[in-house]
């Protein structure tokens, strides 16, 4: 991937994407594989949104059989088995665990008949997946597999546990990325820390937009025949620079927190806390817990707050604050609390809603669904466009990137910068090279990834200095005291 934003101002496009976390990225890759020509925009790094700030799994959609939504549970489990398929070296089967307690709706005999009907409404999940990542049959464990499975777990009106299977994304940064590489393979143009300041109109529609270079600090127009806004929380924003007025779908900030300990065990635990489901999740050797909801136009709470929750939903685990590494923070469409947040990704096209032609927003809720909602807006854009129906192969297509750059720290810094558009330390740290998800990197392999950008990218002793004091300032800001969403 190359950075010539000029380029992109020196022709029109059929589509110009913005945003590019995960379902801009997937929008531009079925769009480009479908023969359009596309540009893409992203006013920070890729996936630097919420797409990095995650659980790191990939549901089948058990979430949606409580409220009997069994459309959306269908979509969730093609798209898990999606996943499993097109990126097995970054997706790979995860097992869960809840306790159950009594005979009611939380219980073995409700979890039971539950996971029975996921199982058949699904039984089609291991289609075409290699065999060690087929997602195995649901089932119910007695008391005292209970309990062998979850030592410590208290054991008062404990009846059994439910046990189903989903996934886990060993790095969310590294799939957004691979399907970005696949969009520009396809013919798909991409730039970061471009930002779309303002969108261009003519008479009805919308014709293009204006894009600010934040690294030469230049303005560029870009032409395009369709705007397909995928800028996340900053989508609404957009609109109402140039677009049409609409009210503003409302967002929730949501939290989840990397915990320095070794996985207390090598399954997703679940426990319920407030009315709702929470998760202690093993990954990359360390441990997850989340997601905490909040309105997005509150004063932040204090994520340690949501520590001690979760310390007093898993008391065997044996959580202490000072575990605390990281937390991945984002925004999502919702309102309220966790009971307030969408549950099904929207497409809004402006010719339809607000008689403004040439623009096209997706509101989309689910990493595990991105896929399918780009699907869906290609298909749309198609048809505006006026093109002949495409098939939309991104379901079928293997994902060659998505893995972790091969070789030594220095050989992978390197790629980072000349292959995938790494502009600053932060987003090799980062979004590159799996040094920064988990918290924050040892000096050595910082200072040894700061020397390989600066000689790439020529920066003097003083730009060094800034750029490995910005990565220190955003890990302070993680740490897990005040306000941490920038």
């Amino acid at each position: 991937m190359k950075r010539e934003l000029a380029a992109l101002a020196a022709r029109e496009w059929d589509v110009v994407v913005v945003g590019a976390g995960i379902h801009g990225a997937a929008v531009a890759w079925d769009a480009a594989a479908r023969g359009l020509a596309v540009a893409l925009v992203e006013r920070e790094d890729f996936g630097a949104g919420t797409s990095w700030n995650s659980l790191k799994t990939i549901h089948g959609g058990m979430r949606h059989l409580q409220r009997l939504d069994l459309a959306s549970l269908r979509e969730s489990a093609r798209e898990r088995s999606t996943l499993l398929r097109i990126a097995p070296e970054l997706v790979e089967p995860l097992r869960f665990l809840v306790p159950t307690y009594g005979h009611g709706t939380a219980g073995r005999e409700a979890f039971a008949l539950g996971l029975r009907l996921n199982d058949w409404l699904t039984r089609d999940r291991n289609r075409g997946l290699r065999p060690d990542h087929f997602i195995p049959d649901a089932a119910t464990l007695p008391r005292a597999e209970a309990l062998r499975a979850i030592p410590g777990l208290d054991p008062r009106g404990l009846t059994g546990a439910a046990q189903w299977y989903d996934a886990q994304l060993i790095s969310s940064e590294r799939l957004t990325l691979a399907l970005l590489h696949a969009a520009v393979d396809a013919g798909a143009a991409v730039a970061n820390h471009a930002e779309a300041a303002e969108l261009l109109c003519a008479p009805g529609r919308v014709v293009g937009v204006a894009v600010r270079d934040l690294i030469e600090g230049r303005t560029l127009e870009l032409r395009a025949r369709i705007i397909v806004n995928a800028a996340g929380p900053w989508a609404d924003e957009l609109v109402s620079r140039g677009g049409p007025r609409r009210p503003a779908v409302p967002l929730l900030r949501g939290r989840n927190l990397v915990l320095r300990r070794q996985p207390a065990l090598p399954c997703a635990v679940g426990a319920r806390s407030g009315g709702r489901f929470l998760f202690l999740v093993p990954w990359q050797g360390r441990s997850i817990v989340g997601t905490s909801y909040e309105p997005a136009g509150s004063v932040p709470s204090d994520p340690l707050g949501f520590l001690e929750e979760a310390a007093r939903a898993f008391p065997w685990a044996g959580i202490e604050r000072a575990e605390l590494a990281l937390v991945h923070e984002g925004l999502v469409p919702g309102s309220g609390g966790p009971s307030g947040l969408l549950t099904r990704s929207r497409i809004v096209d402006h010719q339809d809603e607000d008689r403004t032609g040439g623009l096209v927003s997706l509101h989309g809720v689910k990493y595990t669904t991105a896929r399918a909602l780009a699907e869906r807006a290609v298909d749309r854009v198609m048809r505006r466009l006026g093109r002949p129906a495409t098939a939309c192969r991104t379901a079928l297509t293997p994902l060659s990137r998505a893995c972790r750059l091969p070789g030594s720290l220095e050989e992978r810094a390197r790629a980072a910068v000349r292959d995938e558009m790494a502009l600053t330390l932060g987003d090799a740290v980062l979004r590159r090279l799996d040094l920064g998800s988990a918290g924050p990197p040892p000096g050595a392999e910082l200072a040894a990834v700061s020397r390989v950008m600066a000689q790439e990218l020529g920066w003097d002793a003083g730009r060094e200095q800034a750029e490995q004091a910005a990565v220190a300032a955003f890990f302070a800001r993680r740490s897990g005291t005040g306000s941490l969403l920038e």
